[in-house]
């Protein structure tokens, strides 16, 4: 909780003191604090969510035996009821940590190849694994239903690169390029994913 309080409200301090031979506690700092919030976050929202999984179970129910409805859509929708079962909830908890685990390398080796590139990793990998490590203590806003996520994903992106500045002790904006490209490489991808999946719902629909 110490280190939780200390990256949301002084970082430049938690940076500045982060040992880089502790990539250990540093990764247990990060999944614990993901893996606690999600969770609290999903007990929360499931009474908020209440109203809107009754209304999506009624649409599937006037739906079924539809010739009129492709497959697909209806597959979706049941994909996204089942999404909030109790057992898929639990489910999803379980396997936070390993997600959790998976991201955060995968985070600080994207980051850390683009500081390479730019010329900014002065301290090595440990230093930009600290960084990603601890800029995850904004998503303790993931208990926060609806809009916690949204804010904490874009706090995350903003600490990594404070993170980065002070731990390799480069310019703000070298830290901006290296911790941004990323990103800016998975929204085109995210983009162009969107783009093939509403191509392939109208064609099953059977829009031009």
């Amino acid at each position: 909780m110490q280190t939780l309080q200390q990256a949301l409200l002084e970082p430049g301090k938690l940076f500045a003191s982060a040992r880089l031979d502790r990539g250990a506690a540093q990764l247990g700092f990060a999944v614990l604090n993901t893996s606690v919030f999600w969770a609290l976050g999903q007990l929360l929202e499931r009474p908020l969510l209440m109203g809107q999984r009754d209304q999506l179970r009624r649409i599937l129910e006037g739906m079924s035996g539809n010739p009129d409805v492709a497959p697909v859509v209806q597959r979706l929708l049941e994909a996204q009821l089942q999404a909030g079962s109790p057992s898929w909830v639990v489910a999803l908890a379980l396997l936070t940590p390993v997600f959790t685990f998976l991201l955060l390398y995968v985070n600080a080796a994207l980051t850390h190849g683009i500081a390479v590139i730019l010329g900014q990793a002065k301290r090595g990998f440990p230093a930009t694994f600290a960084a990603c490590a601890y800029a995850c203590a904004p998503l303790a806003l993931l208990a926060v239903p609806a809009c916690g996520s949204i804010v904490g994903l874009i706090w995350l992106v903003a600490l990594t690169a404070v993170g980065m500045k002070v731990t390799h002790r480069i310019s703000t904006t070298g830290a901006a390029a290296s911790v941004l490209a990323p990103y800016f490489v998975l929204c085109c991808l995210m983009l162009a994913a969107f783009g093939t999946l509403t191509l392939a719902l109208r064609r099953a629909v059977g829009q031009p």
